[in-house]
Parts: structure tokens; sequence; C-alpha cells
């Protein structure tokens, strides 16, 4: 934007009078890219406890760290605390412009707040840290127990950036009739042959094994830039009844892959002491710029220009070992949702 400014000339007996010259323009931020991927961190949004009623804070806030301590016995469950508190707890600091974004709604300039300290009693107890955020509306209430935000560290408002999550792209995962019984696929949509090519070799041949799959694929600009799912190999024994369903063995291999720049899928696994999940692509007309993964309590951000090298990874929350297993099963349900 220019801003144009008129001057008029004085005159007086014939003579110019005095010009006083404006002042420099400031530079007005315009709208940007996605930022670098170590500026890509993810928000929450706390929202009241039902079984109490009440919440310490209600809002979006910004998790940066975590300890793991004896006990939070005698802790308030929520209080803000300054920045030399926070620091001196291993707190890094805030970023000071924070843009909230979903996908398909304009990115919101939050202003952050204060920072807070949160126990978070369990096995192991925690003190959960970060920093308030402000100016930003809350998600539709039926979505306020687990929505996230992807936080983007902008000074200038980062409309040109995207965030684009998994679409289905490959299934072969069969049908559960009207007893929850498991039937084998009639259909599929093939692996990505990217995906295909990595997969590791399992002899697997009807009707004693059947190849189960599921993945999903983020694309831009008609090019595949990640994808996430699994595969199972499930033998069926000769003569199984239905009911033995979920007794049948699954081996199985899952993950999530970036594409390297001569379109070969490479499977990520920095980062990750715990599983996770691929959860967003973030692009913008140089191209895809970051991958988002998370997992319970944390999450890591890869640099999709550098070959999908881990920029960050934060851990706000630790939990107890079982919380971190995700189920990689393909068929019979067993009382699980399905399809994945």
């Amino acid at each position: 934007m220019y801003a144009l400014i008129f001057l008029s000339a004085l005159l007086a007996a014939g003579c110019p009078g005095p010009v006083t010259r404006p002042a420099p323009a400031q530079p007005v931020a315009t709208a940007a890219g996605c930022p670098a991927a170590d500026g890509v961190q993810i928000a929450s949004y706390l929202s009241n406890d039902p079984s109490s009623g009440t919440a310490p804070h209600v809002g979006w806030v910004l998790p940066l760290h975590d300890a793991v301590v004896d006990s939070v016995a005698g802790m308030p469950e929520y209080t803000q605390i300054d920045a030399a508190t926070a620091s001196a707890r291993g707190v890094p600091p805030a970023p000071s412009d924070v843009w909230l974004a979903v996908p398909g709604q304009p990115a919101c300039k939050a202003t952050v707040g204060s920072y807070y300290a949160a126990a978070v009693a369990g096995a192991p107890a925690n003190v959960t840290y970060g920093v308030e955020l402000a100016g930003c509306s809350a998600p539709p209430a039926d979505q306020q127990d687990e929505v996230e935000s992807v936080a983007l560290v902008s000074a200038a408002p980062p409309a040109d950036c995207q965030i684009l999550a998994p679409q289905p792209v490959a299934a072969r995962v069969g049908q559960t009739d009207a007893q929850n019984h498991w039937q084998r696929p009639t259909k599929e949509t093939p692996i990505p042959p990217a995906v295909a090519a990595i997969l590791p070799p399992h002899d697997c041949t009807p009707p004693g094994c059947e190849t189960l799959w599921a993945f999903g694929e983020v694309a831009f600009a008609g090019r595949p830039v990640a994808w996430a799912g699994a595969v199972n190999w499930l033998t069926i024994p000769p003569g199984a009844p239905p009911e033995s369903q979920c007794d049948w063995k699954a081996e199985t291999f899952a993950g999530f892959f970036a594409a390297a720049a001569d379109g070969r899928a490479v499977q990520i696994t920095s980062g990750q002491d715990h599983p996770l999940l691929l959860t967003a692509v973030l692009a913008d007309a140089r191209g895809p710029r970051a991958l988002i993964a998370e997992g319970p309590g944390e999450y890591a951000v890869y640099d999709l220009t550098a070959g999908a090298q881990l920029a960050r990874h934060v851990v706000w929350l630790r939990l107890p070992a079982d919380a971190y297993a995700i189920d990689e099963r393909i068929g019979p349900s067993c009382g699980r949702d399905q399809p994945r």
C-alpha cells in the first residue's frame, strides 16, 4: 500500500514560503506465506470442565514446556507466572507474534499474554507450561474439548499459508455386516506407487491371508507431498468361523512419509519418542513448507524445504505409556471404530 501525500506551496511576496516535509512513511505489513518450519507451533483451547462446571482458565493457550514432578499435591491446578519464573523453570521464550489458523478460515492475530503453569495429576505427575493467547474467537462449543489450532509465528498476516490435511486416497479394508462380522474385501483402491515401493516384503496369499490397507495423502499443485497410513497382513485360519475373527493374527506396518525431490516416499521417524500421526502440511506460493505430526501431549514439525528434517519437537504433557499406543489394525473391528 502506498500513501499519496499532496503538498501545497505557500507563496508570499512572490517567493516560496517554507515547506514542511512529512516524516517517512512507516512500512505496512503485507500478507505473507508460511513461516519457517521452526515457527510453526500448536495451540490448544481450554474449556470448562463439565464435571466441575468451572475451569481456572478458559481460552486459547500455547503450550511450550513440561516438567515431570514427584507430586502435584498442594499445587494450584492453574496459575499465572511471570517471565522470570517461567525462564527459571526451563520454559522457552514465548513468541511475540502469533497467528491462529485452521483450515479454510482466515488466520487470527492473537495477543500473547501471561505465562502459566498447570498441574496435571497422574502417573507421571506433570506441570505443563505455556502462554495464554487472547483476541481470537472460541471454537464451537461441541469442539472445545479437543480442538487445536496451528500457531504461526509471523509478523505479517500469513494469509498465503495453506493448511492441507490428509485426504483418503487408498483403501482395502473389508466390510462389517449386520452381525458385526468382518467380510473379506470386494473392492479396493491401490496403494500409491511411491509408498508401495518401500513396503516390507510379505508373503500373503488368499484365502489364508488377506492384505489390507488404508492411506491418506496430502497433495499440492497436483503432486503428492506426504502420505500416512497402515498395511495389515491378516492371517485367517482354514475354516475359521466369523466369531473367531478377533483371534486372527495381524502383522502391521504403519507410519507417515514425505515425498523426496525425485518423488520417492521416505518414511519419517525422527523426533518420535512415541508414535506420531501426520495431521497437516503447510504450503504457500513457494510450495510445501512444513509437515506437522502430533501425538498425545506432543508434536513435531518437519522442514519440507530441507528434506523433511526435524525443525521443532515440543513435549508439553507426559502421559502413561499406554496412552501413546496407536492401534494399527484395519480388519475386524473387535470393538474399534471401522474403518480407521
